[in-house]
Formats: structure tokens, C-alpha cells, sequence
């Protein structure tokens, strides 16, 4: 089964899209019934292969294994388009569902996120990752606090792309709103844990990186400023890929 990447969306099977093409990632978050985890697991793979390996979007299913979810499960499908929502599925296909999903968790919810190519970047040669960091950030009820914050994103991904920075990074939109104003997440795959030596979402000397495109203490005005009056921060979760 073709491994889909990214979140609150997530990431790698964009080439069938366009640059600047709609992109929609579905992200259903599992909890689990502990005593039928295993047939979760296998059930989700054979409910893949029967209806979510072929065509255009594709599913996987990632275990949280860091932050406030941790032990959930997320089915993530994609990259789609709203026009695919139009099609319900079928009687058989919502079946299976039941009998391979539905039957062994206790609770589902469904996020839609789209992707921001803008904010976004990834370098043309990166490879899949086994695991995601996701980072959430919530808007604050300010006036005015989305646009804020989704305009210093969209700075640190030019800069990213500027840079030629080595480690991808992914940046999806809630389409509904959500209540507690997380509707804006960063997606990071990487392949080791060895990487948060370093740094723990951006490159290395970044700031530093960015002040020389942007002047001095642009980094502090444009970013650290911003968030610090639009958001109430920010949290992590990171997502292994099952199958």
C-alpha cells in the first residue's frame, strides 16, 4: 500500500497535484478499545486495501506515540480535493468500515485540512519519513490573530525555501473551525529521532539565517512578536507510521 505522508493534516504524494492545486487531507483520530488494538490495526489495513490503495488519494494509519493524544490512532487519506466530500461512500464500503474500524475503537474524529503551498516547502529530493512531528498552534481570540499568524508562517516557509533548508516542512489549514482556536498546524517528517539534537523543527541558526534575508532583529518582529500577541502557543505530537 503507497505510504501517504502528513496532517492535521500530511505529505510526500503531492506530485500527482499541481504546485498551488487544491490539496485536502481527511485525518480521522482513533482511540482505541485496548482489548481489540491489534485487530484495530489490522482491520484499518484490510479496510486500505479493499478501498484506499488505488486512484489518487490513498490511506495510511499513524500511531501517536509523543503528546496529548498518545495511544490514539490516526487514518489519514489523501491528497483529495472538497468536490471528493460530495461522494458518500457506499453501503459496502461504509460496512467495512464498521465491521474493521468502528468496532474496535471507543471514539472517532474526523479533521479536514488543506494545505498552504505558500507556507509550505520541501525539498525535491526528500524521501518518505516514518514519522511526523505535528505543531499546533492556537489562535488566540484577538481581532485580526489569524491573519497574523498565518502571515509569520508563510515568512519562515519563504525563507525556508530561500535557504534551501534540508528538512521539509508542511503547513495545513483547518477548513472549519475549531473551538479552540487550533486551526493552523505544521507538519515536520523526519526518519530519526537524532535530528532534536540539534533543533526541534527548523534548521539550525535559522534566526540567524533569517535576519540575513530580513535585517537585523527581523526574526524577534516578525515571528516571536507575532506569536507571542496572536497565539497561546503552541503543542507537539509525533506520529509513527503503522501501515
Amino acid at each position: 500500500m503507497k505510504k501517504i505522508i502528513l496532517g492535521l493534516l500530511v505529505l510526500c504524494a503531492l506530485p500527482l497535484f499541481g504546485q498551488n492545486k487544491e490539496v485536502v487531507y481527511e485525518s480521522i483520530y482513533l482511540t482505541p478499545n485496548k482489548a481489540k488494538e491489534l485487530e484495530l490495526i489490522d482491520g484499518v489495513k484490510k479496510h486500505n486495501d479493499k478501498f484506499h490503495s488505488k486512484g489518487r488519494a490513498n490511506a495510511s494509519l499513524y500511531g501517536v506515540i509523543i503528546g496529548r493524544r498518545s495511544g490514539q490512532y490516526v487514518w489519514l487519506n489523501g491528497p483529495m480535493n472538497l468536490a471528493d466530500f460530495d461522494n458518500i461512500p457506499d453501503e459496502n464500503h461504509m460496512n467495512d468500515w464498521q465491521e474493521n474500524v468502528r468496532n474496535n475503537v471507543s471514539s472517532e474524529k474526523l479533521v479536514l485540512g488543506k494545505l498552504n503551498w505558500e507556507a509550505s516547502y520541501t525539498p525535491p529530493s526528500w524521501g518518505n519519513p516514518k514519522y511526523l512531528l505535528h505543531r499546533t498552534i492556537k489562535i488566540n481570540r484577538k481581532y485580526g490573530s489569524y491573519k497574523k499568524v498565518l502571515e509569520a508562517v508563510t515568512k519562515i516557509g519563504k525563507v525556508l525555501t530561500e535557504i534551501n533548508a534540508p528538512n521539509p516542512r508542511r503547513v495545513y489549514q483547518s477548513i472549519f473551525n475549531d473551538e479552540n482556536g487550533e486551526n493552523i498546524t505544521l507538519v515536520y517528517p523526519f526518519k530519526s529521532f537524532t535530528r532534536f539534537n540539534e533543533d526541534n523543527g527548523l534548521p539550525k541558526n535559522f534566526q540567524k539565517e533569517y535576519e540575513k534575508i530580513n535585517g537585523l532583529g527581523s526574526f524577534r518582529r516578525d515571528i516571536w512578536d507575532v506569536l507571542s500577541e496572536y497565539s497561546d502557543g503552541n503543542s507537539d505530537e509525533v506520529l509513527q507510521l503503522i501501515n
